[in-house]
């Protein structure tokens, strides 16, 4: 079965991670631990960017080294995930040595394939972004994606032809999977055909990154330095078995807010580079948080580890991924995630569970055989959720486990096993529970995905015990005043 290589963005080291980058995260973490279960081998890359202007003045600003604010920030994402029961295959850093030697043999490639020239830029530059704006690119002046004041800068560098790939990107845009949602992929192709312009690829008195070869005061363009890591993480270019085993990635997720950057300029590095494309890139949405954008400044965030502590992993994954259609923007409250956490997961998933296991202790299971009313419903979720996934849905993904679990708690209620055992009925009690714990074990495979702890722990209460436990989710009783 072919490998499975996905990534999420390398998260920009400004500050802590906060419930964006949990949300992209999650989505991947869920997509790699499905194909797994279907037995392919997956490498599941993550990290931090920690290179660019923004950074040093950051690192400055707080009184520190460069060096020690991206320790500190690499490392709280790492909890984080932690927390979060991601698991990725390798966390890169770009102030590895390993990365750097990547992003100075990508340079090299561009180089060779003669599409790096010397020119003059002027003009606007964001620094939290760590990218140039053309005029008709801005907000009233500002920055279109921080609404924030832009430096002007002229400085001469190394530019990139990303013009001469103007054909070829729109064939690879417009013919191929390779931008996905529909919806990205128009606003992709409507910039290609407004015409692309070079792009300056090199950065005149910042240290903070990987120096450019023969040229002392410049360094890398943090965007190019960053996209580099896709490389890096799977061996290139020291590790060529390594890379040619995973390379390339079959999917990038990332935010819509950085589709030029992995929708344009990184497919273009790579064909001047005589590198294999990736299969696709998946751009989501954004979270808001009560109908309003999340922001630092007007103190309307979503802490996640906060969040992690009050109701558990697997809660904050469950909400994340049913709450939003992947590829869309969602919102995020507080009331509606209580609401869906006592529904759907205290009274669903939860209850099943406590309730089969409860059930198959109190009168026993048949071991011989059930009476199969189920199976119909159980390769219905099974093939539903494969489509979705196949489809990137993955609150359809969810939903198919929720649907599921209903079937079971319905067959429960019409077959009356408590009914059938004040009759007398021993043995079809058994048969009955017997097809219930079979059930019960098919919704905690379609959940290992999402709620990978409450999947796991259900699925050994519902092994050879069954047994009884502790609730999966106890359910949550908040005074309505806490809940907006």
């Amino acid at each position: 079965m072919e490998a499975f290589y996905l990534t999420t963005p390398i998260y920009y080291a400004n500050d802590l991670p906060h419930i964006g980058h949990a949300y992209t995260t999650i989505a991947a973490d869920s997509i790699a631990r499905y194909q797994r279960q279907q037995g392919r081998e997956v490498f599941l890359l993550t990290g931090t960017d920690e290179h660019g202007v923004n950074i040093e003045r950051i690192a400055a600003r707080n009184g520190g080294s460069a060096t020690d604010h991206v320790d500190r920030i690499a490392n709280s994402f790492k909890q984080l995930w932690q927390q979060l029961d991601i698991g990725y295959d390798r966390f890169i850093r770009t102030t590895e040595p390993a990365h750097h030697r990547a992003a100075l043999a990508l340079w090299q490639r561009l180089q060779d394939s003669d599409d790096l020239y010397r020119g003059t830029y002027t003009g606007a530059y964001c620094a939290k972004c760590e990218a140039y704006y053309q005029p008709d690119e801005l907000v009233d002046g500002a920055c279109p994606v921080h609404a924030s004041p832009c430096d002007v800068v002229s400085e001469e560098n190394w530019f990139f032809r990303l013009s001469h790939y103007q054909d070829a990107l729109e064939r690879l845009v417009r013919d191929t999977p390779f931008v996905q949602p529909e919806s990205r992929r128009n606003e992709v192709l409507a910039v290609i055909r407004q015409g692309l312009r070079d792009f300056s690829v090199s950065r005149r008195n910042v240290r903070w990154g990987v120096p450019v070869p023969d040229s002392s005061d410049e360094v890398i363009y943090v965007w190019v330095d960053a996209l580099a890591n896709y490389l890096t993480g799977v061996g290139y270019p020291g590790d060529g078995a390594c890379f040619e085993r995973w390379w390339p990635a079959q999917l990038h997720l990332v935010g819509k807010e950085i589709i030029r950057f992995h929708c344009l300029y990184w497919p273009a590095l790579l064909l001047s580079a005589g590198l294999p494309l990736p299969k696709q890139v998946f751009a989501h949405g954004w979270l808001t948080k009560d109908g309003q954008k999340i922001s630092k400044s007007t103190g309307n965030t979503i802490n996640p580890f906060a969040l992690v502590d009050e109701f558990g992993s697997d809660a904050v994954r469950y909400y994340l991924l049913r709450n939003v259609a992947f590829g869309q923007d969602g919102d995020f409250t507080r009331r509606g995630f209580v609401d869906r956490y006592n529904a759907e997961l205290a009274n669903g998933f939860g209850n099943l569970v406590q309730r089969v296991t409860s059930l198959a202790s109190r009168y026993g299971v048949c071991r011989s055989e059930t009476d199969g009313a189920l199976s119909d419903a159980a390769a219905s979720a099974h093939s539903r959720q494969a489509r979705a996934f196949g489809d990137l849905a993955l609150h359809e993904a969810v939903a198919a486990a929720d649907d599921f679990v209903r079937d079971v708690n319905r067959y429960l209620q019409v077959a009356s096993p408590w009914d059938l055992a004040r009759n007398g009925q021993v043995q079809q009690v058994q048969a009955v529970l017997a097809e219930a714990v079979k059930g019960a074990r098919v919704a905690a495979e379609l959940y290992a995905p999402i709620i990978p702890r409450a999947a796991a722990e259900a699925s050994r209460r519902l092994a050879d015990g069954p047994e009884v436990g502790e609730p999966l989710f106890p359910r949550v009783r908040v005074d309505n005043s806490l809940l907006v």
